[in-house]
């Protein structure tokens, strides 16, 4: 699929190949007895409902984040933050299910880090897993840098 070169394009490209990456797992959900891939979603979660309530559960996710934009050395770069939780009510195993669904996508973000118009900064790309966690859900994140294209000036004069 064609994307824009754009930040939205970046985000568009990673949801659709993190779906990809991340379809294998089959991971307990807030849903007793209920297990499956984690969803893929952009920016956030819908709002949260009481999980009675919920058609699809919550737990497992996967967000694609976009932070913010920078240009530096003359490169537009794009920091995104993927945010991976997971549910189990068994602490030894409940930070594992989301250390390795972080993996696969850092592995993968690795074995292809140009994609279309944008490059992986691999110098930034980090995995972090907060001390503070309100088991049974479990909450990781990637962050990453992607080096993309930027506005070509037009001409005149550029500084005065």
């Amino acid at each position: 699929m064609s994307y824009l070169m754009t930040s939205v394009g970046l985000v568009d490209a990673l949801t659709e190949r993190i779906e990809q990456w991340v379809s294998q797992y089959n991971l307990q959900t807030t849903h007793q007895g209920v297990r499956k891939a984690p969803e893929v979603r952009q920016q956030y979660l819908p709002p949260k409902r009481r999980k009675e309530d919920q058609d699809v559960p919550d737990f497992p996710h996967v967000i694609v984040r976009y932070v913010g934009e920078r240009v530096k050395d003359g490169i537009n770069r794009a920091q995104i933050h993927i945010i991976a939780g997971t549910v189990c009510d068994d602490p030894q195993v409940g930070f594992r299910d989301v250390l390795n669904v972080l993996t696969r996508i850092r592995n993968e973000m690795l074995r292809q880090p140009v994609f279309g118009a944008y490059q992986l900064n691999v110098e930034g790309l980090s995995i972090d897993i907060p001390e503070e966690q309100y088991a049974p859900e479990w909450v990781g994140y990637i962050t990453a840098e992607y080096m993309m294209p930027t506005v070509q000036s037009e001409g005149g004069i550029m500084y005065v």
